[in-house]
């Protein structure tokens, strides 16, 4: 912030009030979000029955004949146009005593709230399933069927989160008129979708209602089941060292991409006698089983810098040049110089996966430059080097631009067409402002207690009433890795400062926060 005051003093705007308290806030306002695209997560979830596939195979666990069944066989999925089709076909177990077929087609209807809010709806609209088991035949169509599904995002910079839940209620023919089966459905999920990792936790519980024939030979038993599906995708970094010592790089870093779909379930389902009827003891069990597809692997770029050698934060560097947050073609990296925001900038978006390399414009001659789009930031121009990574940071949300001349922040008021906005490319960033921008990137400001409470660090009252929050979350979540005990608001990051809060970020992303959607939901 030093460096922002004195460009500030030293420029045509020097109105005393503009404190750096005040300019803090105002460069850390959020912009209104425009996140939402067609698609919401890189998964293609498999259904709404509760199964995994992978690329070759797609499993599905059934209840209805009083037995857990596994079932494989092959799902094809359409979308056009807000209709949802599932063809299910193949579906047999392994001993070849339980066949089954179905076709889904689903509506669905999208309702925006803003600009980082939207809902989804679906509605049942077709409906056929058949299954076959020891020579009985289960079948159902929309017109014994009922079923609703929706589900609610909510856009942040650094990931977009969904929840949602549905309700269905399935009647089952047994051979025409002998008998029926009623299988009632609560099911839950929740999820997000973000540069690293993607997951959709589901969670369904069944209620079971059979009955078959009439009078002494009447059957009837009624049972449960409950099946948890995690679908996740997740990019981690390997470093590959090479082992000749005649080569040129000693190693280099491979980002590996793969998808892990895991499915739990447990069972209250009746033990039947000999002559197929229940007994007064219950069939309890749980299983579980993975499906995971063959991991895609990219090598990344291979650092020059030379000034990091045996450096505390060389490890953190290397990453994040390797992947294009540092510039990786210079010698000279000056790890303990400060970050300017344009710096800052460039490697928070690219650890975000917004942009990389190639998207940065090539200069240009001068007849060509008019046709390029004007600069959002006065102090921004068509050519410097950090434009994209500037531009890309303010319109996903993740920093903001200060009006100069209505001392308003971009995003809290309309923008006039005169308006002097400013980026401060060359100032410094403090360490209050980095972990704020953080913790806003995540959209976690809300998870801080609301009454006065103390954010753990020695230097408690020397935090900045807006930078509380972020101060304390980030201890929480684990984003701080500093042991002394303080959180030195005010103390100026420097690159390396950078590299390791952006290496640890990203292990957040990776680790932490899918553990909070799975491995909590699954064993809870």
């Amino acid at each position: 912030m030093h460096s922002l005051h004195k460009s500030l003093k030293n420029g045509t705007i020097q109105r005393r009030f503009l404190t750096c308290v005040f300019m803090i806030t105002l460069l850390l306002s959020a912009f209104p979000l425009t996140a939402f695209g067609t698609t919401f997560s890189n998964l293609e979830i498999p259904g709404y029955e509760g199964g995994i596939q992978d690329p070759r195979i797609y499993r599905e666990m059934v209840f209805i004949t009083g037995e857990p069944v596994l079932l494989e066989g092959d799902i094809a999925i359409t979308d056009r146009a807000g209709r949802v089709t599932y063809n299910y076909r193949n579906m047999t177990n392994r001993e070849g005593t339980v066949t089954m077929t179905r076709n889904v087609t689903l509506e669905r209807d999208i309702t925006e709230n803003g600009n980082d809010q939207k809902t989804e709806t679906f509605r049942l609209t077709r409906f056929r399933e058949t299954i076959t088991a020891e020579g009985a035949t289960y079948q159902s169509d929309e017109r014994s069927n009922q079923w609703s599904q929706s589900t609610v995002f909510h856009a942040k910079p650094a990931a977009t989160y969904f929840a949602g839940n549905w309700d269905g209620r399935k009647y089952y023919t047994i051979n025409g008129t002998e008998g029926r089966v009623i299988v009632e459905t609560r099911g839950s999920r929740v999820g997000y979708d973000q540069h690293w990792s993607t997951i959709d936790t589901q969670t369904l519980v069944h209620y079971i209602d059979y009955e078959t024939g009439t009078g002494n030979d009447q059957v009837r038993w009624q049972g449960t089941a409950q099946v948890q599906v995690s679908h996740n995708r997740t990019i981690s970094p390997h470093f590959e060292v090479n082992i000749p010592t005649q080569i040129s790089f000693r190693g280099a870093y491979r980002l590996t991409e793969q998808e892990e779909n895991v499915l739990k379930y447990a069972f209250d389902l009746p033990r039947f006698n000999g002559n197929g009827g229940p007994t007064s003891q219950r069939n309890l069990g749980t299983g579980s089983f993975t499906l995971d597809t063959n991991p895609t692997n990219q090598m990344q770029h291979i650092p020059e810098m030379r000034d990091i050698n045996g450096h505390y934060a060389e490890e953190a560097i290397r990453f994040l040049s390797s992947v294009g947050a540092f510039p990786t073609s210079t010698t000279t990296f000056g790890p303990d110089l400060p970050v300017s925001r344009a710096e800052f900038a460039r490697a928070l978006t690219v650890s975000l996966g917004y942009v990389n390399e190639a998207t940065v414009p090539e200069r240009r001659s001068s007849f060509q430059r008019a046709d390029r789009q004007e600069s959002l930031f006065t102090d921004v121009g068509q050519d410097h080097p950090y434009r994209t990574y500037i531009e890309t940071a303010y319109t996903k949300g993740l920093m903001a631009g200060v009006d100069v001349d209505l001392y308003i922040p971009l995003g809290t008021e309309p923008r006039p067409e005169s308006s002097n906005v400013r980026f401060y490319p060359d100032a410094t960033i403090t360490r209050a402002e980095a972990m704020t921008i953080l913790i806003k990137a995540l959209g976690f400001e809300h998870l801080a207690p609301i009454q006065q409470y103390g954010t753990g660090y020695l230097d408690d009252t020397a935090i900045p009433l807006w930078a509380r929050n972020a101060a304390y979350l980030s201890r929480e979540l684990g984003l701080v890795r500093d042991v002394s005990g303080y959180f030195q608001p005010q103390r100026e990051m420097t690159k390396a400062d950078t590299a390791i809060l952006l290496n640890d970020f990203i292990d957040y992303l990776r680790t932490q926060l899918r553990y909070d959607y799975r491995e909590r939901v699954l064993n809870y």
